[in-house]
This record gives structure tokens, C-alpha cells and sequence, in this order.
């Protein structure tokens, strides 16, 4: 009985120990399964990214490749521009020889041009004529009759308007009559007309245009000729307001209304 129980016991131990044996070998086999699945797992890690990283890299060289290729089919496009002298750039002024563009000259020029028609267009304004029964027509300049120098008056004229208002004023211009026989007034004139751009006008004869010695009623000694002035007090005439001229002119006697004989901004004087 007793050599039973050691049977047993022993039986129990050994099937125990077999047991524990058995159990470390599967834990050993599936920590080696474990291990080589997770080398396998690497290994197919590894590859993958060599696989991307190559393809990445040929995708990289490819792209460089194409933007080097591009480049360089820009720079010869380029050259062959600039060498047909397309593509050059130009700076505002300067023409590709670097001389001014023409533009630029026009415009200058048109400038010019217009200032000289404006030029023109005061001198139109500033025109004096004689005309009528005259063997020499004028059609002078300010500049022109400043220049008559042996007609040139300057002096202070006394003047008596229809309220009773009397002034003295000093003008300078040159002599009517002067002006006449520089137009070679005709023998068979009778009178003169002295007309302003708005209409007004006022008429004398060739015997009143011809007189010297008009005179200041408050002053005896003083005798003045009939003059066209452009100076007034010390001040020339504005040409924008009108033509540069007047019609200056004396009493004929004390009392005599002279003011309204004074024409202003004067176009033309005709003679008849």
C-alpha cells in the first residue's frame, strides 16, 4: 500500500514536471514566433520606405531634370529674343539705342508749336490797322509802334466828361497824324473813324486829327496832339482785356467835353 502511494506520487510528479516542460517550451516557441514576425514586420517596413524614398528621389531628380531643362530652354529663348532685339527692356524717354523716343520729341514739339499759336493769337489781338484811303495800309504791332520813336508822346491830358467830373491822366503813345502819313493818307481824305472791337466809334475830320494844339483848359501853356496810347498812368494796357490801344485827345477849347471822345481797346482806323 504504501509502495502504491509512492508510485503515485512520483507518477504525480513526473506528469507535473512534464507538464511545466512542456508549457516553457511553448512560451519559448511563440516569443521565437513573435520575435521573427516582428523582424518580418520590419523588414517589410524597410522596404516600403526604400521603396518610397526611391521613388521619391526619382521623382525628385525627375522634377529637377525638368525644371532644368525648362530653364534652359527659357535662356536660349532669351538669347534668341535679344539677338532679334525682342525683349530688351526700354526705360520711358529712352528708344532701345538709347535715343529719345519720339514721343517725347512730339510732344515738345506740339508744345512749341502751341506756344507760338498763342504768341500769334496775342499779336492778332494787339494788331493796330489803318486802312481806307490809304496808299500804305498798316497792320501794326505793339512792338511796332513802340519802336516809332520820333512819334512818340508822353504827357498829361486834361478831361471833362457829360457829369461835370474832370481828371488829369498821363498817357504815352504815338501821334494819329504821325501814323497817317506813315500809311500815306490820300489827298482826297475827308475824314477818320476810329473804331473799337465792341462797335463804338467816334469820328473826326482830317483837319481835327492833324492838329497839335489841343489844349488843357486849366493849364494855357500845355498843347497836345491826338494820340493812340497804350500807356495810362505809368501802366500799359492788359492785352487780355482788349486791344492795347486809346484814342487820346485835348479840348478844343475851355469847357470843351473831351472824355467821350476817348475810344478804348481800338481795332482799326479808316479813312475816308
Amino acid at each position: 500500500m504504501k509502495r502504491f502511494k509512492a508510485l503515485s506520487i512520483l507518477l504525480i510528479f513526473v506528469l507535473a514536471l512534464s507538464m511545466t516542460l512542456s508549457g516553457c517550451g511553448k512560451d519559448k516557441n511563440t516569443t521565437a514566433a513573435n520575435e521573427e514576425g516582428t523582424e518580418i514586420d520590419e523588414n517589410k517596413d524597410e522596404e516600403v520606405s526604400k521603396d518610397i524614398s526611391g521613388d521619391t528621389g526619382e521623382e525628385q531628380e525627375e522634377s529637377t531634370t525638368d525644371v532644368n531643362e525648362e530653364a534652359l530652354q527659357g535662356m536660349k529663348e532669351g538669347q534668341e529674343d535679344n539677338s532679334e532685339g525682342k525683349g530688351v527692356p526700354s526705360f520711358e524717354g529712352e528708344s532701345k539705342s538709347g535715343e529719345a523716343v519720339p514721343e517725347k520729341e512730339t510732344g515738345t514739339e506740339v508744345k512749341e508749336e502751341n506756344e507760338k499759336e498763342e504768341e500769334i493769337a496775342e499779336e492778332g489781338i494787339n494788331i493796330l490797322k489803318v486802312e481806307g484811303k490809304v496808299g500804305n495800309p498798316l497792320s501794326l504791332t505793339l512792338d511796332e509802334l513802340k519802336a516809332m520813336e520820333n512819334l512818340i508822346f508822353e504827357g498829361d491830358f486834361y478831361s471833362l466828361n457829360n457829369f461835370g467830373t474832370t481828371q488829369h491822366t498821363r498817357f504815352k503813345g504815338v501821334k494819329l497824324w504821325g501814323l497817317l502819313e506813315k500809311a500815306q493818307i490820300a489827298s482826297d481824305a475827308a475824314k477818320v473813324r476810329i473804331v473799337a472791337t465792341d462797335g463804338y466809334e467816334m469820328e473826326f475830320t482830317v483837319d481835327e486829327v492833324k492838329r497839335q494844339d489841343y489844349i488843357d483848359e486849366t493849364n494855357p501853356d500845355v498843347k497836345l496832339p491826338m494820340i493812340i496810347a497804350w500807356e495810362e498812368n505809368g501802366q500799359e494796357y492788359d492785352v487780355e482785356e482788349g486791344p492795347p490801344y486809346k484814342l487820346v485827345v485835348g479840348q478844343k477849347e475851355p469847357g470843351d467835353i473831351n472824355k467821350p471822345q476817348w475810344v478804348s481797346n481800338i481795332d482799326r482806323i479808316i479813312v475816308e
